[in-house]
């Protein structure tokens, strides 16, 4: 028996989820999630303790699939930003009024997010969960595209749509399966996670501080706490991790300094290896891959979500106006307009991070009369805020606020 449906969405994480909360409304889309974690098992690493910061242009997003007021009360504003080089003069400063904005951006922890997700639309009538299961194989017809999938029983059943979408992260089976290469870059460099709390308010200030390591980043959360992002070289990452609470703490307040107070607390650590992926195509034939399983970029000013959730928007608008969103013509549209936004963000991280992550003296007094130049003129600096909140290049419907 082959299960018939509109769309077959692969992976129910931050990102799969959020593309059935863009759709919860369309009861005229049959909908099929293939998930291969257990739901509120803990193993989904997308609702884990870690935070993201979500971009102003993302709230938009949000508020237009009617979740905003929902997440609001569990969320942090970002009211200004602080940019400063490790060991060089030269700050840059962005505030939320420059840009006439209630706050820049938003700190939230995935396990909110995800629980928040996960209740509004694991309960929809036109939307078919299989969890945990994975995809197996995949046939990419002109008309319509097959999977098999199987579940952890060992049981198999064969699904088909119009559409397939791919949101299975960055180790994507179902990119391989659709026969999608990937280009790859190792930053030789690891994302240490933690949640910290210092002896002073945060008053809604975000730090990113760079050092020679690499990025590094303190974000306002509630609670008066900040999430921690510490690039560090790959080759130090075993020993930070190992450090005791102490010793963690002290390291961290040497490499960032005072501005946010003395830490007094920190709580559990994560780490994760940094490197840019991209899918050299994302679509081919009626597959198309979102998020992760496109994308991966280094976390330095926290643009990853923020993609990722401007994908869910282009593609959940292409489904909902087009009784074949799996056209090719439509996905080949779809992939020239987020093929330009994909590539811009790119380069800003990208730029960032090798100008940033080193000590050579010369670089050193270029960066500093860079953030003091940007800090002075405020086109520049208001280019910068733009960039940050996810307001630059064309928007969707949902971007502007507009239900589909």
């Amino acid at each position: 028996m082959i299960n018939q449906y509109d769309i077959i969405i692969i992976g129910g994480g931050m990102v799969g989820a959020s593309l059935v909360a863009a759709l919860k409304n369309h009861s005229d889309k049959k909908i099929a999630v293939v998930e291969a974690h257990e739901f509120n098992s803990g193993s989904q690493a997308s609702f884990d303790d870690r935070s993201i910061a979500l971009s102003y242009g993302s709230r938009r997003i949000w508020e237009s699939m009617g979740l905003w007021e929902k997440l609001e009360p569990e969320i942090e504003a970002i009211k200004s930003i602080h940019v400063s080089d490790r060991g060089h003069l030269g700050v840059t400063r962005i505030n939320h009024t420059e840009e006439k904005v209630e706050a820049l951006g938003y700190v939230v922890e995935n396990r909110v997010m995800g629980q928040l997700l996960i209740s509004e639309v694991t309960s929809l009538n036109h939307v078919d969960w299989f969890s945990p299961a994975t995809i197996e194989s995949l046939e990419n017809k002109k008309d319509q595209v097959s999977i098999q999938i199987k579940t952890q029983q060992g049981e198999k059943t064969l699904l088909q749509a119009k559409l397939l979408v791919a949101a299975d992260g960055v180790s994507s089976v179902t990119r391989r399966l659709a026969g999608l290469d990937v280009k790859r870059e190792d930053y030789k460099q690891s994302a240490i996670v933690a949640n910290v709390k210092t002896d002073q308010s945060h008053n809604g200030i975000a730090y990113e501080r760079f050092t020679d390591s690499g990025p590094l980043a303190f974000l306002p959360m509630t609670e008066n706490r900040y999430s921690v992002v510490w690039t560090c070289e790959q080759k130090d990452t075993a020993r930070i991790m190992q450090l005791t609470d102490v010793e963690f703490i002290n390291e961290l307040q040497q490499r960032f300094g005072f501005r946010a107070g003395n830490i007094e607390k920190t709580g559990e650590r994560f780490s994760y290896p940094l490197a840019y992926t991209e899918s050299e195509q994302i679509t081919k034939g009626r597959v198309v891959v979102i998020g992760n399983a496109a994308h991966t970029l280094h976390p330095v000013s926290g643009q990853g979500y923020n993609l990722a959730l401007r994908d869910v928007a282009e593609i959940a608008e292409t489904i909902v106006e087009n009784d074949d969103p799996g056209y090719s013509l439509l996905l080949s549209e779809y992939n020239a307009k987020r093929l330009k936004d994909m590539r811009r963000v790119y380069k800003i991280t990208d730029s960032m991070v090798k100008i940033f992550s080193n000590d050579y003296a010369a670089l050193g007094h270029l960066r500093a009369s860079g953030l003091i130049a940007v800090n002075l003129i405020s086109p520049l600096r208001s280019l910068m805020a733009r960039q940050s909140m996810g307001l630059l290049g064309r928007m969707n419907k949902l971007q502007r606020r507009l239900s589909l």
